[in-house]
């Protein structure tokens, strides 16, 4: 029996969502090259893909939908407002820098509020599951922080605060709710963060994660029964 508005479809669909977020090392672990760019030729001439009928892993899928942000012609993050970011991160005080951080965030134009408060939104669902995927905030802003902002990796300069630009990601996927969702400033710990999984020969990794991993699972073949929301961004 279906939950009230909950259609069998419905349920199918959550069901796939779940095992994607589960995928250990969702972002981390690269799929097939030639899937994912097999994905993002199908999805320039049609938004609405069979992402179950193309047979694809949830990597390739991962892999497409970064690529699809680091291909477009300017960062999500606006070059603009870079500078704000990194000079309201080193306010000492928790609130004030978050409330900061916020009203930077209100600056961003429109569209790229909404698609960063979307992608956001989703890395908080993933980050949720790390126990299962290891993709904690840290690890995933670790592999997002590079495709959000378009760093200059040319610049000495701006070499010497990388982990600051990836602590603001971070911040903003554990703080998702405060942000966007008119929740409260939740209270976040550092513990040792659960390490994503090694990578096979020949997978791409991403910069500056370290690699003293566990044996990694095989990519996830999208499920053939299951509706295709395989990330859980819909």
């Amino acid at each position: 029996m279906s939950p009230p508005g909950m259609s069998p479809p419905g349920r199918r669909r959550r069901r796939a969502t779940a095992l994607g977020l589960c995928t250990e090392g969702l972002y981390r672990v690269s799929g097939n090259k030639t899937d994912q760019d097999n994905i993002q030729k199908q999805f320039d001439q049609d938004h609405n893909i069979n992402l179950v009928s193309m047979e694809v892993t949830v990597n390739a899928v991962a892999g497409a939908l970064k690529a699809f942000f680091a291909d477009l012609p300017d960062p999500l993050i606006p070059y603009s407002l870079h500078p704000e970011l990194l000079e309201t991160s080193k306010l000492l005080d928790k609130t004030e820098r978050l409330n900061a951080l916020k009203e930077i965030v209100k600056k961003f134009h429109p569209v790229n509020y909404e698609v960063f408060k979307y992608v956001i939104t989703h890395l908080n669902r993933v980050s949720r599951q790390n126990k299962t995927n290891l993709m904690t905030a840290d690890n995933l802003s670790i592999c997002f922080w590079p495709t959000l902002m378009r760093p200059d990796f040319e610049n000495r300069e701006f070499l010497s605060t990388t982990k600051i630009h990836q602590s603001v990601v971070e911040t903003f996927i554990q703080q998702c709710q405060f942000f966007f969702h008119n929740g409260e400033i939740v209270e976040t710990t550092n513990p040792v963060a659960p390490q994503p999984p090694s990578l096979n020969p020949g997978q791409m990794a991403e910069p500056m994660v370290p690699l003293q991993l566990p044996p990694p699972l095989q990519p996830q073949l999208i499920q053939p029964q299951l509706q295709a929301d395989p990330l859980g961004i819909i």
